[in-house]
C-alpha cells in the first residue's frame, strides 16, 4: 500500500539495428516546421493535446549528419509523488543513425497532459505538478541538417501516494495492519457499496460500527493513479472524511475505474483486524450545474452547487408585510400585507421550478387565509444572475402549485389546486392561450415537465384524490410542444398506465428520450389529518419516451437488497440534471432514508428523520429491461438539520470569455481549453478544431474523441457498457 518517493525507468533503450521503443517517424517540412502534440485524454478537458512554451517546430542540429530516426531514451516513465514530492525525470533524445549507432541530440520537447506534468522546451526535464495523476505523452522533435523532421515519443505514468498518521504508531504497529485476524473490522454504513460520485463535490463521510473507543484505524482508499493511506482514531461513533486536498486529487485523478476502500481496525495492543471493504467509481467529469430546492422548516428556495460547504438563499423573497416589487400584475385588490410568513419575516416560498439552461426561477408566493378568504399563489419570476424578482403573476387565480419553464425560461406552464393546466408568458406573466386551457377541463394534469429539448411536455394525467401536491393514483402521458409566437401543444399520448398507483414528478434524461418518475400508493411521503400519519410508498422508475409503455426500475437507487423495510420504497421527487457527465446522468431526489450513523431511525424513516437529498448516477444510454441505476450518495453541504425537498437541477449562468472552467458547458462560447500552465479557461469557438468533452456539439462527429456522443449539444462520454 506504501508507495516511496522514487522513478521507475521501464522498458530498454535499444541501440543498434533495432527500432526505438518509443517509436519515430519523419516528416518533410523546413527547419522549424510544427509538429503538434497528441491528442489528449478523452474523459477530460484538462487532457486536450498540447504543449509547453511554444511547441510548435523543433530545433534545427546540423551537426548530426545521416539521420534516420529518433528514438526517446527511456520509452516508458513512471513517476511516484509522495505527499506532493517528486524527483523530476530526465528524458534524452537520441538520433538513429546509418548502421544503427545512436547520438544524443537536442530536441524540442511537448507533453500532451500540462495538467499533469511540464517538461522543459529544450531540456526534456519532466517535473510532475503533483496535483493529479494519470498518464500522458511526451513528445522529441528534431531537424536534420537536411531538414527533414524526426519525432519519437515515451508513455508517462504519474501516481500519487498520500499518507498520513495522526496516531503517531511506530513502524510495527503499521506493520500489523499487513497482517490481520480474520475477524472483521466492522461493518461499513455509508457510503453504500458500489456507489458512483464524481468529480467536483464534497468528500463522503466514511461512517461504519463495529468498534471501541481507542482503536487505531488504517483507512485507504487505491485507485488507478493514486494510493491514499490514512492511520488515525475513530471512536463510536465511527467516522472519516478524507481531506478535500486529497478527495479532490483522488477525483482528478481518476479514470473511471473501481476505487478500492478499506477500513481496518486495532484494538489497543491487539491485533489488526480484516478489514471492511467496498468499491466507489469516481465518473470522469465534474458535476456541475446548480440545485434549487425547498428547506421547508425554512420557508423558502435554497441553492447550493455541487463542491459548496453550505447552502445560501437562492433570492430574497421580501418582507411578508410588504405588496413588494414588482407587485402582482393584478387581483390582489389593494390588500397590503398580502402574504404568509415563512417564520423569520420573509414572504413564504414553496413550489419552484428552474429552467435548463439556468437563467430562470419560477417561485409560488404563498397568500393563504387572507380577506378575499382565497389561498392565492401568485408566481414569481426570478432572474438568476441578479437574484431579483423580475414579474408576479396574477394574485388571484385559482391557487398555482407545481410549474414548468422552458428550457430558455421564455414560457412557463402552471398547474392549480384544481388540477387545471395553462401556459403563460415567463417575462410579461400574461396567460396564453393554448390547448391546455380546454384539456384540463376533462382530464386532471398534474406535475408539468418540458423535456431539455423543449418539444415535449411531459405531466401526470387523470390524477385522483385531493389536489397535485397529493394523491393516490394517476396515469403518466405526454405531449408535443411548440413554443413561440403561435405555441400550442398536440398528439397526446400515454407513456405508462398507473393501474391503480400515482404516477408523478416526471423528469427527462438529457437526451430527451427517457422519462424518470416516482410510482407509488400516494404522491406524499406523508399523508393524513394526526399522528401517526400514513406513509407514501414511492419507488423510482423510467420508461422510453416511444417505448411502448414499458418501465425500467431503478432496483439499485431504490436501495433494493441494501435498506431495511422501514427505510425502503421511500423515494420521491425525482429530477435529471440537464448535462451527461462521465457518462452518467445525475438524478437529485428527496428521500428520508437513514444517513450512516449521524441520521437513524427507530421505526417509519418518513417519521422519524428529516428529508435529505441524494443523488444518483444513471448509465447514460441506458437499455429496455436492464436496471442502468447505482447506489445513491446523500447531496454533501446541505445542512442535516433541514426538512429539504423538491430539488431541480440547473445549469448556473454561463461564464464569460477568460474566465476559469471545468467543462465547455460552464462557458458561454461553449468551450473550455487548456491555457497552458494547466489551468481552463472559457475561450471563443475554436476554427476548425473538433469539441471535446462537454464542449459544444451538433453531431458526434464533431467531437475529437471518436466514442463520444452528442447529448442535448454537448460531447459527452458514452455509458459504461
Amino acid at each position: 500500500m506504501r508507495l516511496w518517493l522514487g522513478v521507475a525507468m521501464f522498458g530498454a533503450f535499444l541501440y543498434g539495428a533495432c527500432g526505438s521503443d518509443g517509436g519515430s517517424s519523419v516528416t518533410g517540412g523546413g527547419p522549424f516546421g510544427g509538429n503538434g502534440g497528441s491528442a489528449g485524454a478523452a474523459g477530460s478537458s484538462a487532457g486536450s493535446g498540447g504543449s509547453l512554451a511554444g511547441s510548435g517546430g523543433s530545433f534545427f542540429d546540423s551537426s548530426v549528419p545521416n539521420v534516420q530516426g529518433l528514438q526517446v531514451d527511456p520509452p516508458v516513465v513512471s513517476l511516484v509523488v509522495q505527499n506532493g514530492v517528486a524527483t523530476p525525470a530526465q528524458l534524452t533524445a537520441r538520433a538513429v543513425l546509418e548502421g544503427g549507432a545512436t547520438q544524443e541530440v537536442t530536441a524540442r520537447w511537448s507533453i500532451d497532459r500540462l495538467d499533469l506534468a511540464q517538461i522543459t522546451a529544450g531540456g526534456g526535464l519532466l517535473t510532475p505538478r503533483g496535483q493529479k495523476g494519470g498518464e500522458g505523452t511526451v513528445t522529441a522533435s528534431y531537424t536534420n541538417a537536411e531538414g527533414d523532421e524526426f519525432t519519437a515519443q515515451a508513455r508517462v505514468t504519474i501516481r500519487l501516494a498520500l499518507e498520513e498518521d495522526l496516531v503517531g504508531l511506530t513502524p510495527g504497529e503499521i506493520g500489523d495492519f499487513d497482517n490481520p485476524d480474520p475477524a472483521p473490522s466492522g461493518t461499513l454504513l455509508y457510503p453504500y457499496d458500489n456507489t458512483v460520485f464524481a468529480r467536483g463535490i464534497l468528500p463522503p463521510e466514511l461512517m461504519w460500527s463495529g468498534g471501541d473507543a481507542g482503536d487505531q484505524y488504517r483507512v485507504s482508499i487505491s485507485s488507478t493513479y493514486v494510493d491514499a493511506v490514512t492511520y488515525t482514531h475513530a471512536d463510536p461513533p465511527s467516522r472519516f472524511v478524507l481531506p478535500r486536498a486529497w478527495w479532490d486529487q483522488l477525483a482528478e485523478s481518476s479514470d473511471g475505474s473501481p476505487i478500492t476502500v478499506e477500513v481496518q481496525r486495532r484494538p489497543p495492543g491487539g491485533r489488526a483486524l480484516t478489514a471492511a471493504a467496498q468499491r466507489w467509481i469516481i465518473a470522469p467529469g465534474s458535476l456541475r450545474g446548480t440545485i434549487y430546492y425547498w428547506a421547508v422548516n425554512q420557508g423558502k428556495i435554497m441553492k447550493i452547487n455541487p463542491g459548496a460547504d453550505a447552502p445560501v438563499p437562492a433570492f430574497n423573497p421580501g418582507n411578508h408585510q410588504d405588496l413588494g416589487s414588482p407587485a402582482p400584475v393584478s387581483g390582489y385588490g389593494g390588500e397590503s400585507p398580502p402574504w404568509d410568513a415563512n417564520g423569520a419575516g420573509e414572504r413564504c416560498v414553496a413550489c419552484h421550478t428552474v429552467s435548463r439552461d439556468g437563467s430562470r426561477l419560477a417561485a409560488l408566493f404563498s397568500a393563504c387565509g387572507t380577506a378575499n378568504g382565497n389561498c392565492a399563489r401568485p408566481w414569481g419570476i426570478v432572474d438568476t444572475a441578479t437574484e431579483q424578482i423580475q414579474v408576479m403573476s396574477h394574485y388571484n387565480p385559482a391557487p398555482a402549485i407545481f410549474s414548468a419553464l422552458t428550457p430558455n425560461g421564455s414560457h412557463i406552464v402552471v398547474d392549480t389546486a384544481t388540477f387545471n393546466m395553462g401556459l403563460a408568458d415567463a417575462t410579461t406573466a400574461q396567460p396564453m392561450a393554448s390547448e391546455l386551457d380546454t384539456m384540463s377541463l376533462s382530464v386532471n394534469m398534474a406535475h408539468p415537465q418540458f423535456s431539455p429539448d423543449g418539444r415535449l411536455l411531459a405531466y401526470a394525467a387523470n390524477a385522483q384524490g385531493g389536489y397535485p401536491v397529493e394523491f393516490s393514483s394517476s396515469d403518466l402521458e405526454i405531449l408535443d410542444a411548440h413554443i413561440g409566437a403561435g405555441a400550442h401543444f398536440s398528439n397526446r399520448r400515454a407513456l405508462v398506465a398507473g393501474g391503480g398507483d400515482a404516477l408523478a414528478f416526471p423528469t427527462f434524461t438529457p437526451d430527451s428520450r427517457w422519462v424518470m418518475y416516482q410510482r407509488g400508493n400516494y404522491t406524499r411521503a406523508s399523508f393524513g389529518v394526526a399522528p401517526p400519519l400514513s406513509t407514501g410508498f414511492n419507488d423510482l422508475f423510467m420508461t422510453l419516451v416511444d417505448g411502448g409503455g414499458t418501465e425500467v426500475r431503478l432496483a439499485r437507487t431504490n436501495g433494493d437488497g441494501v435498506l431495511p423495510a422501514k427505510e425502503s420504497r421511500r423515494n420521491y421527487q425525482p429530477r435529471i440534471n440537464p448535462v451527461s457527465v462521465g457518462g452518467y446522468y445525475w438524478v437529485v431526489f428527496v428521500s428520508p432514508r437513514d444517513y450512516g450513523n449521524r441520521m437513524v431511525s427507530a421505526g417509519d424513516a418518513t417519521n422519524d428523520n428529516r428529508k435529505q437529498l441524494w443523488v444518483a448516477a444513471i448509465d447514460a444510454d441506458p437499455q429496455p429491461g436492464t436496471d442502468p441505476s447505482h447506489p445513491a450518495f446523500r447531496l454533501p453541504g446541505q445542512l442535516l438539520s433541514d426538512i429539504n425537498m423538491d430539488a431541480y437541477w440547473a445549469l448556473e449562468p454561463c461564464k464569460q470569455e477568460g474566465t476559469s472552467c471545468s467543462e465547455g458547458y460552464e462557458c458561454c462560447t461553449g468551450f473550455c481549453r487548456e491555457q497552458g500552465d494547466g489551468t481552463l479557461a472559457c475561450v471563443p469557438p475554436p476554427v476548425d478544431e473538433c469539441a471535446r468533452i462537454g464542449e459544444t456539439c451538433t453531431v458526434a462527429t464533431d467531437c475529437c474523441d471518436p466514442s463520444a456522443v452528442c447529448v442535448a449539444g454537448l460531447c459527452s462520454i458514452p455509458g459504461p457498457k
